[in-house]
């Protein structure tokens, strides 16, 4: 009787030298994207939606090898802070200063790219939106924006700092087409 009992000692002294030898689990890590205000004359509009679809609609980074960008995979513990629709609404409305107005004119957007894409330098951040503008008269512009940034370095601050200056740029884009419609007509 006492040869089980030894035995069952051992097995969970085992055990529990065991458990302890496991390496911690990673710490997830959160980013945010962070607003760059630049004054432009824009009519109002209201950003009515911008959505995600998919891989896009969750917070982990999404990435691809650039040697093969079918593939898409997500991080495991670098997440962004918020679901990127949610963020990008949120960078959106402050970089083109809180343009939030009811006015008759409304923006819809749908991210159609937002990816780290890893290649044999830093890696870029990859954008892109589908917008659209609607007025009184209907559909006033549609179109893609899209835009890549390479990284000053591989860390994931310098992935976010160029998916801001990636958005930036598309905003400026947007801005241009706002400013160049005949909305009075």
């Amino acid at each position: 009787m006492r040869m089980p009992a030894r035995a069952l000692a051992i097995a969970a002294l085992l055990l529990i030298a065991a458990c302890g030898s496991t390496p911690p689990a990673p710490t997830d890590r959160f980013y945010r994207l962070q607003a760059e205000s630049t004054a432009a004359a824009l009519p109002p509009f209201e950003v009515r939606s911008i959505r995600a679809d998919s891989l896009y609609a969750e917070r982990p980074i999404v990435f691809s090898p650039a040697d093969d960008p079918r593939q898409l995979r997500q991080y495991h513990y670098h997440l962004w802070l918020y679901p990127p629709a949610q963020a990008v609404r949120e960078h959106m409305l402050a970089s083109m200063g809180g343009v939030q107005a009811r006015s008759g004119l409304t923006l819809d957007a749908r991210i159609v790219a937002f990816e780290r894409v890893l290649d044999s330098g830093n890696g870029r951040a990859v954008v892109a939106l589908d917008v659209t503008l609607g007025g009184e008269r209907g559909v006033l512009l549609q179109k893609r924006y899209r835009r890549e940034q390479p990284a000053s370095d591989d860390s994931f601050s310098a992935f976010t700092a160029a998916m801001e200056k990636a958005l930036q740029a598309v905003y400026g884009e947007l801005r241009q087409d706002i400013g160049s419609l005949d909305i009075r007509r």
